[in-house]
């Protein structure tokens, strides 16, 4: 039960349209709230992914799809991982959510790759891939 709770950011992944979509802005306060250091922010976004792997792996046996639509706490840490380098101001979030979301759709080389990574890693790894890329885009453009 908390794992599926925690795995679809408390049901919003249910949502009918644009479920990731919805999920990464549960990441909008959750990044405005904790990211003050990159540091932290790298020592918590380990937690949210091991966090995430946990509860995603869980909805991955329990629906047995490889990426089940529902979980959206891949796309809230990998939005996470997108403020490693970039102070959260306005400007960075909006920038960001734009930014991650494109990376996330289109899955450029070599974000693709980690989905290839079994059960909850393959769900979580390539968010947290678009979103490491998504703060190389976001220094450049703020840093």
């Amino acid at each position: 039960m908390w794992q599926e709770l925690i795995a679809t950011g408390f049901y919003l992944g249910r949502f009918k349209y644009a479920p990731g979509t919805i999920g990464t802005l549960l990441g909008i306060p959750l990044v405005y709230l904790l990211i003050h250091k990159w540091w932290l922010t790298l020592i918590l976004g380990v937690g949210l992914y091991l966090l995430a792997v946990w509860s995603a792996g869980y909805m991955v046996e329990l629906t047995k799809e490889k990426d089940p639509e529902e979980v959206v706490i891949d796309e809230v840490v990998g939005y996470f991982f997108a403020f490693l380098f970039v102070e959260p101001t306005l400007k960075s979030l909006l920038i960001g959510f734009v930014v991650f979301r494109v990376l996330d759709i289109l899955k450029p080389y070599p974000i693709k790759l980690f989905e290839k990574l079994p059960k909850g890693h393959g769900v979580v790894a390539d968010d947290v891939v678009a979103g490491v890329m998504s703060s190389f885009v976001l220094y450049f453009l703020f840093g």
